[in-house]
């Protein structure tokens, strides 16, 4: 019985004498980040009309008529475009050929309006960051001009804007 007690005693000995190793390592990895743009559009303004011989003669400018922000990782550019030469007609009576260049779109704040075409023209450059990055978020302002060479009646066109990494 003494011998057992020994060799348990010697076996618990030499087990509680064990120190533990150390160990370091390391490891790599990739990590794809891609382009990331994103552009929200929000339109302040509802149906611009032509009420008095005024609005004829000067035209007619909106201020702020939509908000234009961008979130982006890479230098940015926004671009504007009609999507077509002529307003569409809405309405019985209305001249199928008012041009595109009737509208102007310009940044607030800026003295040039650029008149829509089916070109693409630029609006605004920026840098990388969020909406709240200086220069990211900006307000447009619009210009209609018809004058009297077209009839009465209600017009539609679509503008296109475009971001793309600059």
């Amino acid at each position: 019985m003494r011998y057992v007690a020994i060799i348990l005693f010697l076996t618990v000995s030499l087990s509680a004498k064990a120190q533990p190793k150390s160990f370091n390592g390391s490891t790599s990895g990739n990590i794809d980040i891609f382009s990331v743009l994103n552009l929200n559009f929000t339109n302040l303004t509802g149906v611009v009309s032509f009420n008095t011989p005024n609005d004829y003669f000067n035209g007619i400018t909106v201020n702020n008529a939509a908000t234009i922000s961008v979130k982006s990782n890479v230098s940015w550019q926004v671009s504007i475009t009609a999507q077509s030469a002529n307003f569409m007609p809405m309405s019985m009576g209305a001249s199928a050929d008012m041009p595109s260049t009737v509208l102007g779109i310009r940044r607030n704040g800026t003295s040039t309006f650029l008149p829509m075409s089916v070109t693409s023209q630029t609006l605004k450059t920026g840098n990388k960051g969020g909406a709240t990055t200086s220069g990211n978020t900006f307000d447009i302002d619009t210009r209609l001009d018809p004058g009297f060479g077209y009839n009465g009646g209600s017009y539609n066109i679509g503008v296109v804007f475009t971001l793309t990494q600059q």
